[in-house]
């Protein structure tokens, strides 16, 4: 026994503990699961993690996919690999997948992902053990049976935003099919609201493939941003105030680089957006509470009186991203009063 305990006390010394959760190609496995990536207490950025794991041949009828109790996912497995996509949220999402054959659990296994967001102050920095990782740092030799995992030439095609939308929809089966980001990405264009460059994925228009980390995007997001929207550049630019998010290059504090539930690739309604930010404005009786009128200025659920068929929002009178004129108002006006002139006219 003391002559094992000697050799066990060498082999350590010469291969010595490390995190296996972050380096392991197969990071960790449950009974029958084998967990091959995202590795637990992980940091993502935008609202899908994909998932990649495998269990026995046969094993399971099916596998369900819950987010905080939330189920959002029921997978019959196949042979060999599972790879799927779940929806996350800003703050820790417990994800639990549970193997079920027969009608009953035969393997279960959990992880953590933190959505950070800059958008929330509350989800900008990570619980303390959480971390990113980064997927295509590493070699992921067990993924290439499947998966061509370096971009093509075919990954960057010609961006003239001016032809997105028609490339995506004459163009869409043969688009998929040249795109090797597409296989395992696909999910995130599955809103209603598309990123031009991402409906025709030409993922590597935004993505760099000599950065560190891989495929990650330049900061801040203006500077890829403004390669396309050159008008918006040169139009904020020259006005005398610009809202915060522009000033300092950060786009994707509102937009959503690649879909969104929201017009303008919005992350929330305009005026849930602005509210988030400026909570003080949230009673929607932003104008005139504090002064004259108990009643206030509604803010929301009202037609906008300027623009047929939309809703009144923050929007409506202020500009959300440059002006020439005091509080970013949309308009060529210097007072307040000026301002509410331009609906009530007959005042």
């Amino acid at each position: 026994m003391a002559a094992l305990i000697r050799i066990l006390i060498a082999a350590a010394a010469v291969f010595p503990v490390v995190e296996p959760s972050f380096i392991m190609s197969a990071y960790s496995a449950d009974g029958g699961i084998i967990l091959h990536y995202p590795p637990d207490n992980v940091v993502m950025e935008f609202g899908l993690v994909n998932i990649s794991m495998s269990l026995p041949d046969g094993s399971a009828d099916i596998i369900e996919v819950r987010n905080n109790n939330e189920k959002v996912a029921g997978i019959v497995p196949g042979p060999g690999f599972e790879c799927f996509s779940v929806p996350i949220k800003p703050g820790v999402n417990k994800i639990q997948i549970s193997v079920l054959r027969n009608g009953k659990k035969v393997y279960d296994k959990s992880l953590s992902v933190f959505r950070r967001s800059d958008l929330e102050s509350k989800y900008r920095e990570p619980p303390a053990g959480f971390r990113k990782d980064y997927f295509h740092m590493r070699d992921n030799v067990q993924c290439r049976e499947c998966h061509v995992l370096e971009a093509r030439e075919s990954d960057k095609k010609p961006v003239n935003p001016e032809s997105f939308i028609v490339q995506a929809f004459d163009e869409k089966a043969v688009i998929s099919a040249t795109s090797t980001c597409y296989s395992c990405h696909k999910e995130i264009a599955s809103a209603p609201y598309v990123h031009g460059p991402v409906a025709v994925w030409s993922c590597v228009s935004c993505h760099d493939a000599d950065s560190e980390p891989k495929y990650s995007v330049k900061k801040p997001d203006a500077e890829v941003c403004f390669g396309c929207h050159r008008e918006q550049k040169n139009n904020w630019a020259a006005k005398k105030y610009t809202h915060g998010p522009v000033t300092i290059g950060k786009c994707a504090i509102c937009h959503s680089p690649h879909s969104a539930d929201y017009p303008f690739n919005l992350y929330k309604s305009t005026w849930d957006l602005c509210v988030n930010c400026h909570a003080e404005k949230g009673s929607g009786k932003h104008v005139l509470g504090d002064s004259f009128s108990t009643e206030g200025h509604p803010t929301r659920d009202r037609p906008d009186p300027l623009r047929n068929g939309k809703e009144l929002s923050c929007a409506s009178c202020h500009d959300p991203h440059a002006s020439n004129y005091p509080h970013l108002w949309a308009f060529e006006v210097q007072t307040i009063f000026e301002l509410c002139k331009k609906c009530h006219y007959d005042k």
